[in-house]
Order: C-alpha cells, then structure tokens, then sequence
C-alpha cells in the first residue's frame, strides 16, 4: 500500500461516517457565525451624565484577535471628578493603551466627586486568545462527563471503542459554541469560580451531597442483604454482624454524647454563617461537609449526630473490604483475618478522633466505589455505572488524600483471570474520569488565580530544595518512615499500652468474638486450603507496594509530614495485606492444613489483642481531651451567660503551648476556641474571641488575628478577661493582672460588658453536656 493510499484510507476511516459529515458542516456554520459576531460587535464606548457632567468612555476596537495586542483607550469626564482605572489613578480625561490578559480582559472606571459620591463603569474589551484558552478549559472539565455519557449510553465495556474523529468534532463544535456565547456574554474563568463558590458553600448543596450519598450506599446494602438472603450467606452475615459488633463496644465505654474536638466546632460554625477560611476548603473539596445535614437531622443541639456517623463509618469499612475480598474470591478465613487486621492496625495515632472524620469518610466511600465496580463488572448496567461515579466523586471531593490509591485500584480487574482486554482498558477509563476531573478542576482554580485550601503545602518533587539525589534520599525517607511506623513502631506502641488499660473486659469480649469466628472458619471442611507459600508472597508483597499509594500525596504535602495521622490514614489497606501474608508466609511450612490453620488463628488473636488495646486507649484520650476542653468552656459560659454586643472575650493563660498540649487542650489555641464560643452563645456572644498566653501572642479567629497580644497599654474598655489555670480552673477577672498593667489601667471593666444573671445559653446546656455531668 502506498503511502497516499494510506492517507486515503484513513480519511475515509476518520471522516466518511455520517455523524463526521453533519459535525463538519455544523463547525463550518458556527465557525461562521462566531466570524460574523465579531465583525458586529460594536466598539465599546460609555456615555452617561454623572453629578450634571456627561462621560464619555470609549476604546478603538472591540475584539483583540492575537495575543499581545491592545487597544487604545479614550476618556473625558469633569475636572472636579477624581477617576482610578483599574484601582490606579488618572487625569479628569485622557488615554491609555489597555493589554488584555488571561484573566483581566475588562476594566472599571471608578468616579468620585468632590462631595463624595461614587459610581463605577465597566468596559469589557473582548480578547480571543483568552476567550479560546478560557473556554478550552471548561470543555477540558466538560469532557469526562462527554466521555461518561457515551459509556452510559453505549454500556460498551468489553467492545472494541470504534475511532473516528466525530469525538473530536464534538469537542470543536463545542469549542465554538461557547465562543459564541462569549462574543454575547463575555465570561472570566474568575467570575465562573467565584459563581461555584456560593454554591458549594450552601447547605442546599450539602444536603444534595447527602441525597447523593444515599443514593450509593442504600441500593450497596439492599443488594448486599438480597444476595446474602438468595444465596444464604449466613457465615459472611454473621462476620459482619461481629465487625458491627466490636466497634459498639469500642464506643460502649465513653458513649456518643463527648464534646468535639476541633473542626466538628469550626466546620458547624462556618455552616451556621461565620466567616471562615473553611471558604477555601469548600472550593476544592464542595462535598467535604456533606454529613452535617445528616448529623442535625440525628441531633441538632450536640455531636452526637456525628458521632453516630462515625460509629456507622467504623462499621462499614471493614464490612466494605471483607466484601471486597470475597468477590475476589478470597477465602473467608483469610479475608476475615485481613479485615481484622484493617479494623485494629496501629498505626494511625487519630484514627478514633472526630478530627479524622472527613478522612475516614473518604476511605468509606472509596471502598463503596471498588465494590459497586466488581458489581459492575459482573453485571453492567447504567445505574451501577452512574452510583460508581458518585461513590469517586464523593470520595476525592470530600478530601484529596485517597487520590493515589484510586489510581493503582484498575489492577485488580487488570490482574484477575480470565483477562480481557477491552474490558479492563474500557473499565480503567471509565474508573480515572473522575481523578481527571479532580486535577482539571483544580488546574482551572490555579488557573483562575483563586487560592483554595491546601495549595500552599502542595510543593512536589521538584520544589525540595537540594539536588536531585538530595530530592530522591529526602522521598526515600519519607517511605521508610511509613514502614517504620507501620511494621514496627505502630505496633511497639500497641504492645506498650496493654499494662495501662482500664477496659479489658470489652476487650476480652471483642477478642473472644473474633477467636470464635476464626476457629469456626478454621474447622470449616468446605473452605479452601490457605494460600501456598508463593501465594502468600504475593499477598506479602501486594500489600507492602499497596503501602505506596496508600501514603499517596501525602508525602508530598509538608503539612501532613507534620501531622502523620493524615499521612496514615490509608495505609492499614495494604499493611492488614501484608501482615496477613507474613502469616500466611510463616506458617506454609505446615503440612496439615488444620494445625495450619490453628496456627494462623493463634498468631492473629496474638496480634489482635494489643491491637484492640491501644483503640481502647486511644478512644479514651480523645474523649478526655475533649471533655477537658468542654469543661473549661462550660466555665466560661457559666460565668458569664450573656455578653454586651460591643464585647470581646479573652481568655489568658501563663502555661506555654507545649504544657497546653500534655493537657490535652492545645486546640483552644487554634481558632477552635472562637468558633465554639459562635456556636455556644448564638445572639448574645461576643465580637471574637482569643485565647492569649501571657508574654506571648493571642490566637487567631480564622480570618486573622483580632488580637496580637495583651500588655500594660491595651485598651480594655470593651474586653473581658477569664484567666485559666493549670489545673484547668477559670476565673473571671474583676480586676486586671500586674502584667497586664494592674489598677494603673483603668480601662477595663468587665461589669458593664456581661450579664451574670442570665440563664445559660440553650446550646450550652446540650453541647457541653458530658462536661455538665461531670
């Protein structure tokens, strides 16, 4: 064949269908039309009377069609007036030559008079080059969702995809359309944002991330209980009714009603309407509060509500990755033994707190979405296919921290037998649309020069200061580390807690539940023998490489560097794999299958049982810190129940933040302490409140620091101060302290600034409850 025949048979291939021919002509038409718009645009020009002087505003072309070029601006308005353009100042009238960029393609005249009266005027100069890239953003972020719909459309999962260039022409066609929408409605990536925002940040939009969620975890458990009940599932039923089990007495000891501990109080402030930098966090993570409506719908006066969804998160990811094991065929005794292990590893040092709450959410709702693919893999159909996306799109869009894992997920259909191709390639797409959509996503908010959450920890590989070599041992370390923790240290501390225990009847319980069902599994004549020595390597192995994207992006964020639970969150997926295959791995050298089998359950309810240990303990500190917390708070309330519009709330201390830290209180220094004062007293709390360590600073309110410090020359007329203690103690200063300048500042008066016979606030009463009880 030669070449042009080539050539030849290409074309036909690409263009000769009848879709390529209608999407040729409908380009050439609205290439057409887009010319035709921009030939009758006017030029733009303003002409309006302003404090009885006429303005006259006006440019020497409308549209700027190559990139650097720039138009020639003209205005004349009255010599008392005072004009900035774009913020800088200009004569009465005047020119200028105006560049259109990226992201500035107008500009805004502001006009104030002598007496003071303003009005500003936009002009919008309309620039093609940044009109194409803007707009070949959005059909960037529009295309996964194209592609979603043809898989939706098609339910094409083990056929051939058939190439034409008709995709592409849609794209275009697209392309131009949006052109056209511009050239009547001209539209910043900025002010697109900035739309999106307001919308994110709703609870109507929470709530609809709720009904989302719904919809993929209620038809998850009615098909879960349909299978189990047609094909009479009864051992897999019982395990997870054990996993449920277990994590009920792993909140038995300290009840549902404890105190938060930092973002429950600052996420429900930002909810109920207070300025927050929790507006950034929402632009890139817009479903990361959608459990809240769920939590005040349960209880809307505590955290209890939350904590209820917590228990529910505990128990469902181990019963998701048990189910994800047997529809990978695993045996029940192996996969058991795995999920007990995901269920207890220590290794994340916060994995009982509250503050890993949206962490362990994510991780809940990925494990729904692997599930929901093996679902579909099995039995495709449209509804699996859309409730799979959401699953994803809940999962990287209420955090980032599942992104890596997400990307290493297509190698459980890619590995599985029999292998088919088309069916992985095709599923492997349809799996990345939304990691795709995530990352343009946040392409267009940098893009759009917005600063969302985060941004400034995320510094890559190639922003370590050093050599590459220097790059490479800095990323190696960070990985050793994570071993460290997880094969050794995590698992030092587990043992080392066992001696300071106080619940080892719960423990003795959780632990003899686990033996009873592993030695029913083990005597089990209908199971499987357990995996071969080569088999148990490869489980060893699988889970020490699952460890790597499990750290994923995180060893790229110096903040989670920082604070390693984050990092941590996800590892147990391929460490409970990896100790299952070390198990696996020591006891192959048994013959008979049933001392084999006894030996794995012996060696697991050994691992098991520091394990369970140090959740005990670790429930335990954190409902002591947050009780901690409350009690000063209900202090503080008790004290002083309403404050004078005007006031401002510090409450000072002499302890050093380390020592604020042993007492478990440290997170008042944040702008906790604030937010809860919001939440606690409604309409009768004060302007801000700070927490201020005495020589030093005061905290932060969220937004900035209201307060630098407190001395001798502070002007306390609107402020009251609460002095706390080292033994937790509160107290109420009528006077001020020598080193606040004592009786020589006679500024303060906390008298007139509250009212000590009004009753507690409402919400005191039911959110610092546990601390009241006490």
């Amino acid at each position: 064949m030669t070449r042009k025949q080539y050539f030849m048979m290409l074309k036909k291939k690409l263009f000769d269908s009848r879709i390529c021919r209608i999407l040729l002509y409908l380009n050439a038409a609205l290439l057409f039309l887009f010319a035709v718009a921009i030939a009758a645009t006017p030029l733009p020009s303003r002409e309006f009377a302003f404090d009885g002087a006429t303005i006259q505003i006006e440019a020497d072309r409308a549209w700027v069609l190559l990139p650097r070029q720039c138009v020639n601006l003209l205005w004349k308005t009255a010599k008392t007036h005072s004009l900035r353009i774009n913020g800088q100042e200009k004569t009465a009238s005047g020119e200028m030559v105006f560049c259109p960029t990226f992201n500035a393609t107008g500009l805004s005249f502001d006009l104030t008079t002598e007496t003071g009266a303003k009005h500003t005027e936009d002009l919008v100069i309309q620039d093609l080059p940044a009109t194409i890239l803007t707009s070949a953003y959005l059909l960037t972020l529009l295309t996964p969702f194209l592609i979603a719909l043809y898989y939706l459309a098609t339910l094409r999962i083990s056929q051939r995809i058939p190439l034409d260039a008709s995709p592409a022409l849609a794209l275009l066609a697209l392309l131009l359309v949006s052109l056209l929408v511009y050239s009547a409605h001209p539209f910043t990536l900025t002010g697109i944002v900035n739309s999106l925002v307001h919308l994110f940040i709703s609870p109507t939009w929470q709530t609809f991330g709720l009904v989302l969620a719904g919809f993929v975890f209620i038809p998850l458990v009615y098909e879960y209980l349909q299978e189990a009940i047609r094909k009479r599932q009864i051992a897999d039923s019982l395990i997870i009714v054990v996993f449920i089990t277990i994590v009920l007495l792993l909140y038995l000891p300290f009840g549902f009603d404890s105190i938060g501990q930092k973002e429950e109080w600052i996420n429900r402030a930002f909810l109920e309407g207070r300025a927050s930098r929790m507006e950034r966090e929402a632009l890139m993570r817009f479903f990361a509060f959608y459990a809240y409506p769920l939590a005040e719908m349960l209880d809307s006066g505590s955290f209890l509500g939350l904590h209820l969804i917590n228990f529910l998160i505990f128990c469902g990811k181990p019963t998701l990755l048990y189910c994800i094991l047997r529809r990978l065929h695993v045996d029940k005794l192996p996969s058991f033994v795995t999920t007990a292990f995901f269920m207890i590893y220590p290794v994340n040092a916060s994995l009982m707190s509250l503050r890993s709450f949206p962490l362990s959410l994510s991780s809940l709702t990925l494990l729904a979405a692997i599930n929901i693919a093996l679902d579909y893999i099995q039995k495709p159909s449209r509804l699996r296919l859309f409730r799979m996306w959401l699953a994803l799109i809940l999962t990287l869009f209420i955090h980032e921290i599942a992104f890596a894992i997400i990307l290493v997920v297509p190698l459980l259909w890619s590995l599985s037998k029999p292998r088919k191709s088309w069916r992985n390639f095709n599923l492997t797409v349809i799996w990345y649309l939304v990691p795709v959509l995530k990352v343009v996503y946040l392409l267009i908010l940098a893009s759009a020069g917005l600063r969302f959450y985060g941004i400034q920890y995320v510094k890559g590989a190639v922003s370590v200061d050093g050599t590459i070599l220097d790059t490479a041992l800095h990323y190696a370390n960070v990985i050793a580390d994570v071993y460290r923790q997880t094969f050794w240290h995590g698992w030092s501390e587990a043992f080392s807690v066992m001696g300071a225990n106080k619940y080892f009847l719960h423990i003795l319980i959780s632990v003899s539940l686990i033996a009873v069902v592993m030695a029913l599994l083990a005597i089990d004549k209908r199971a499987n023998a357990l995996p071969s020595r080569k088999e148990a390597v490869n489980w060893l192995l699988g889970g020490l490489l699952l460890i790597l994207p499990a750290i994923g992006i995180g060893m790229w964020i110096d903040k989670y560097l920082n604070e390693m639970w984050r990092l941590y969150v996800l590892v147990p997926f391929g460490a409970s794999i990896a100790l299952c295959g070390v198990l696996l791995l020591v006891t192959a050298p048994i013959k008979k299958p049933l001392l084999r089998k006894a030996a794995l359950v012996i060696m697991s309810l050994l691992l098991v049982l520091p394990g369970l240990a140090r959740l005990y303990v670790q429930h335990a500190h954190f409902v002591e810190s947050a009780n901690a917390k409350a009690k000063i708070l209900l202090r503080i309330v008790e004290q002083a129940p309403r404050y004078d519009s005007n006031a401002r709330l510090a409450l000072v201390t002499d302890m050093s933040l380390a020592e604020l830290s042993e007492l478990g209180i440290d997170e008042l220094w944040t702008h906790m302490f604030d937010s809860s004062i919001y939440l606690l007293y409604g309409d009768d709390r004060p302007k801000f409140s700070s927490l201020c360590i005495l020589g030093e600073a005061c905290s932060t309110n969220d937004i900035d620091k209201t307060l630098r410090h407190l001395d001798e020359n502070t002007n306390y007329s609107e402020i009251v101060i609460f002095q706390l203690q080292d033994d937790l103690s509160v107290e109420l200063l009528r006077e001020l302290p020598p080193e606040l300048g004592g009786a020589s500042n006679a500024t303060y008066n906390p008298a007139r600034l509250i009212d000590a016979s009004a009753p507690l606030p409402p919400r005191a009463l039911t959110m610092l409850a546990a601390a009241r009880r006490d």
